[in-house]
């Protein structure tokens, strides 16, 4: 058994400690993990784009030549075509030379990406015009191939080749051609080299990319060791652009740029794109099972010491059984535990106490009952007496008199309360009879008390016990008339609401200060015996706590100085508060 308590102990501490971290690492694999991952994804998504959109700005030179050609200075007579078509330039043919070179320079000395750019308009002697200001033929200029190399079926085409221009080293070029209705052709060469240090900006770092031209040709990448054709063929059944893809280890994601005419493809492997993915759930992993172990050396430490406390209670109760004589408790840290130790010892002390608090308890109930029985010696006596005394009146005055009324009330009254005082009676009982102690008081203070009556009819019925409304009366009257001017006036309330019947007694009389009512409060709650001053209330509190439990009925006591003084029993009537 001590066993399997040991185990359920620690088992129950474990799960408890576990529990928030179980919870907690549910949602972050279930919540967490896959925002971030979408996060990355659309980042991802957010530097192809932005890739895509420089490229598209780096190509598009060609547009701003191409409306430049449409200017109306250069498209008449004296227009490029002549230049192209004259065997000798004049004096305005080379002004407008000039014009249109330093329009293409500034375009180039703008522009760190751009080597040179071609100017074509279709002409019997087959040349073209270069932003130096040159003009060469087909045939024996140093570019001599660039416009077949650059032939094609669109009107704005990207190719990429390698060719010496200026007698210069050959190099990696990317030729963006456009070509209008007219024939116009416009090629602009890009060093290849530059877009290696556009594809190596921060928003690349984690990846590498592709840029595709028509066909699925691929123009240039970002890195060598990446094979673009085997990619693109193995791309071939992709066709929604903008789609994200993962093939083999790296995520493949793809744009379309509608300017050029250009697709775009950012390869990322998977281990990079969700490195910070993984080192989250490397750091969670690590945390999950650092408080793991703890928990399980906190649940072992716990059960350890919840066992030990719980052997050396039951060791106690054992021996008490057995009447041996109790084994030596030494004490533990501050815990619960401990505590129940603690108590433990201190009840076996107490029993004495408890059973001298409970004789004592008795007493006072016998102590009750005999000051009752005191008011029953020879009833019968008192009563032949009072009437004796009522018929020598009569005898002598020959008439009823105010005495022979004090008499008759003084014998109902105290018949009642002198006949089987331990049986409830009726609120319409108990109101009868305290009508023939009123009467008694109108008659010892004329004119100085009133009682005003405010009963319920459905109250009438309930059992109280006998004499309640007595003792409150006269507490009232003997308090709260110090004063000949004014007279005495007693509010009686009986009702009954929600099962709760309330009976208040209430006058305009003395009142009490704050600090004597906080006394006669705190008389009722902790009683010592009869000999305080209100000593009818005491006695009708005693006989209501020993004729009910605290829940069933409760005394509330309300008082201001020169304003009156209040008494308000309120007793449960449900039948399980009647029972007893």
């Amino acid at each position: 058994m001590r066993r399997r308590f040991f185990a359920e102990n620690m088992v129950r501490m474990l799960t408890l400690s576990l529990l928030p971290m179980l919870f907690l690492t549910v949602i972050f694999f279930a919540v967490l993990v896959p925002t971030e991952k979408k996060s990355l994804e659309s980042e991802a998504e957010i530097n192809l784009s932005l890739l895509q959109e420089n490229v598209d700005l780096l190509l598009n030179d060609s547009n701003k030549v191409m409306n430049m050609l449409a200017v109306p200075a250069y498209s008449n007579s004296n227009s490029i075509y002549q230049i192209l078509q004259s065997e000798k330039l004049g004096y305005v043919d080379f002004v407008i030379l000039k014009q249109v070179a330093a329009q293409l320079n500034a375009i180039v000395n703008s522009r760190d990406y751009i080597d040179s750019i071609y100017v074509y308009i279709p002409n019997a002697r087959g040349r073209y015009l270069t932003n130096q200001a040159n003009v060469y033929e087909m045939a024996t200029g140093p570019d001599k191939d660039w416009l077949s190399a650059c032939s094609g079926d669109s009107a704005y085409r990207v190719i990429r080749r390698s060719t010496s221009l200026y007698a210069s080293a050959p190099r990696d070029y990317l030729t963006v051609v456009q070509e209008n209705s007219k024939g116009y052709t416009v090629a602009v060469n890009i060093v290849v080299s530059y877009f290696k240090r556009l594809f190596t900006n921060s928003y690349l770092e984690s990846g590498r990319a592709i840029v595709l031209a028509e066909g699925g040709k691929a123009l240039f990448s970002s890195s060598q060791d990446l094979d673009a054709q085997d990619l693109v063929g193995r791309l071939e059944g992709m066709t929604d652009t903008g789609g994200l893809l993962r093939l083999d280890n790296n995520l493949i994601m793809r744009s379309y740029s509608p300017n050029t005419g250009l697709d775009f493809i950012s390869v990322t492997p998977v281990s990079l794109a969700y490195a910070n993915i993984y080192r989250l759930i490397g750091i969670t992993c690590a945390t999950v099972f650092l408080c793991i172990l703890v928990a399980v050396m906190t649940s072992y430490r716990y059960a350890v010491n919840m066992s030990r406390q719980l052997y050396a209670i039951l060791d106690l109760m054992d021996a008490a059984i057995s009447h041996k004589e109790l084994p030596e408790i030494r004490p533990h840290s501050n815990d619960l535990y401990s505590h129940i130790v603690t108590n433990m010892i201190q009840t076996f002390t107490r029993n004495d106490f408890l059973e001298v608090s409970l004789n004592e308890q008795k007493f006072q109930a016998l102590s009750l009952e005999l000051s009752a029985l005191q008011y029953q010696i020879n009833p019968h006596f008192l009563s032949n007496t009072l009437q004796m005394i009522d018929f020598e009146i009569l005898k002598h005055t020959k008439l009823p008199t105010t005495a022979n009324e004090m008499i008759q009330d003084l014998s109902i009254f105290l018949q009642y309360s002198l006949r089987a005082p331990d049986e409830d009676v009726t609120i319409e009982q108990e109101i009868e009879a305290t009508t023939h102690y009123t009467a008694l008081m109108a008659h010892r203070y004329a004119g100085q008390v009133q009682v005003h009556w405010d009963v319920d009819p459905e109250a009438q019925s309930y059992r109280i016990p006998k004499l309640i409304l007595q003792p409150m009366i006269e507490n009232s009257v003997t308090h709260g008339n110090n004063s000949q001017a004014n007279p005495l006036d007693i509010f009686i309330y009986i009702a009954v609401r929600d099962e709760l019947l309330t009976i208040q007694v209430r006058d305009n009389g003395n009142g009490v200060s704050p600090g004597r009512l906080e006394e006669l409060r705190n008389s009722l709650s902790s009683f010592e015996g009869f000999h305080e001053k209100h000593i009818g209330l005491q006695n009708l509190f005693r006989r209501l706590q020993l004729r009910f439990t605290a829940d069933q009925c409760h005394i509330t006591l309300d008082s201001q100085l020169e304003k009156g003084f209040s008494v308000t029993i309120c007793i449960n009537t449900s039948a399980e508060s009647q029972e007893g």
